[in-house]
């Protein structure tokens, strides 16, 4: 059945565990190994928290091979994984709508040293988001102290499976770029058959696999995790915060990994910045354009391929497969060509020069992504973003404007974000550069009648704006609100 379970993993698999505070290496576990840590946080899940298919669980502890084999325990029980949920900064972000989006939360998987105010990774506002939003606490210090009461049932854990194909596997949320964000289900079998799909494409069989992050994001347990488990064979664990960008190619290189993900920009200019030559095959996925001057990069590394997914989070994954390699020519590269039409499990036409896509192996309709494309020869060319929303009875096109800034402040310098409720256009700076707001201003009065940036964020600290690969509109568009608004009272 179309389903995640252990059934769908590589049986050559191999998860090396490393230790997680000093980082030294403990043990290879092989197929059955990983199962047999599936099946006590089965066990641990049934007798313990008495969980039923259909709860929603938060697993925030991680990555390391414990919060991999929670994942698959989860989802064969049924249980719904949440993703992507906000960090905690101050007290304003516990009421935000992406923190509320799933409401109360029946499981959150912590660690007890993240609740420790001694600890130095405690974080206070973290701790007051898990205490209210969630209604059990699931320790991963459970894992390693919990007496199983019944042997019998235990024995029964690789058998029992409550998840169904059309069960919810992910709970998850829109960007909120251009509106409120909305909460996405996708189901096992819309997983399975994406990530199957996906990994047939870009991860050799039995290759060696990198997990740097949570899932922290709708798109990534398709993109990457899943097909690493399906595919690769040798699973290691590298986390973001053991240090980038000299430390990650050294562990890349000394291990001989092949499939990467780094999916920002930076991630991925860093790791190409800082590697030596590649002896061996690397292969990369983003999710991110691939800009024209990281060719050189590519080939004088010895990559052998880039690529770049394109699809839409609310409707599926992959429409498209941007590839970049040693062949690629940099005279004639464009970062826009998307490349082909991949195979029949999307179909895709253009109206009006907007995507639209429907997929028939899931019974799902048509759907548009509201991106723009050109098609020429076989090849699909994006133009951008197609959203305009009416500010003060004058269409905006966002992409413009989001184009504009980029141009002006640099690819993190600013953020622009519309909000059409209101009839305002906010700007968050990041970076302090007082030609590039002139020269904004400029833009607006050469374009518009009557419009014109109605609010400048200043001040505020880009990575508590960043959530899972890029930054929260929705967080600037509430935090502006917030503040005009309590600019009106005074």
């Amino acid at each position: 059945m179309n389903i995640i379970t252990r059934h769908c993993i590589n049986p050559n698999i191999i998860v090396h565990y490393h230790d997680s505070e000093t980082y030294e290496y403990v043990r290879p576990y092989n197929y059955k190994d990983f199962c047999g840590l599936i099946d006590r946080w089965k066990i641990i899940l049934i007798e313990k928290y008495n969980v039923s298919p259909g709860q929603t669980i938060c697993p925030i502890i991680g990555p390391n091979i414990f919060y991999y084999a929670m994942l698959f325990a989860a989802a064969e029980l049924g249980l719904v994984i949440i993703v992507d949920w906000p960090h905690a900064y101050n007290e304003q972000d516990l009421h935000s709508y992406k923190m509320k989006i799933h409401g109360k939360i029946d499981f959150i998987s912590t660690a007890r040293f993240l609740h420790d105010p001694e600890h130095p990774n405690y974080v206070y506002w973290e701790v007051q988001r898990d205490l209210m939003y969630g209604r059990v606490l699931i320790c991963e210090e459970d894992f390693h102290t919990y007496e199983i009461q019944n042997i019998e049932l235990f024995n029964k854990m690789p058998t029992i499976i409550w998840a169904t194909p059309s069960s919810p596997l992910v709970y998850s949320c829109s960007s909120g770029t251009t509106g409120a964000p909305k909460k996405i289900i996708n189901t096992h079998e819309k997983v399975y058959l994406m990530a199957q799909r996906l990994g047939s494409f870009y991860v050799e069989k039995n290759s060696s696999i990198l997990h740097t992050h949570l899932i922290h994001h709708g798109a990534s347990i398709c993109y990457h995790f899943l097909p690493g488990f399906m595919f690769g064979k040798d699973q290691f664990t590298f986390p973001n915060d053991r240090g980038c960008p000299t430390a990650l190619p050294e562990f890349v290189n000394a291990n001989k990994i092949n499939q990467l993900f780094l999916f920002t920009p930076w991630m991925m200019t860093d790791y190409l910045k800082h590697t030596e030559t590649a002896t061996h095959q690397v292969n990369i996925i983003t999710l991110y354009q691939i800009p024209a001057d990281l060719l050189p990069l590519v080939k004088k590394k010895n990559i052998n391929f880039i690529k770049s997914p394109f699809g839409d989070t609310t409707i599926g994954l992959g429409f498209f497969l941007k590839n970049v390699d040693q062949t690629t020519d940099e005279a004639s590269y464009d970062v826009t060509n998307m490349g082909p039409v991949l195979d029949d499990f999307f179909q895709i036409e253009l109206r009006e020069n907007r995507l639209y896509i429907s997929c028939p192996t899931l019974n799902s309709g048509w759907a548009t992504s509201d991106d723009q494309f050109e098609k020429i020869g076989d090849d699909y060319y994006f133009r951008g973003r197609a959203n305009q929303y009416r500010i003060n009875a004058e269409w905006i096109k966002l992409n413009d404007l989001e184009q504009q800034v980029k141009e002006l402040f640099g690819p993190t310098g600013a953020s622009i974000v519309i909000d059409p409720e209101m009839q305002q256009i906010y700007l968050a700076v990041w970076e302090e550069n007082t030609e590039a707001e002139k020269k904004l201003k400029t833009y607006f009065t050469d374009n518009y009648d009557n419009v014109n940036v109605s609010y400048v964020l200043r001040g505020e600290i880009y990575n508590e704006f960043f959530l899972s690969r890029k930054i929260d509109n929705s967080k600037i568009r509430q935090v502006c609100r917030e503040l005009i608004l309590s600019k009106g009272r005074q």
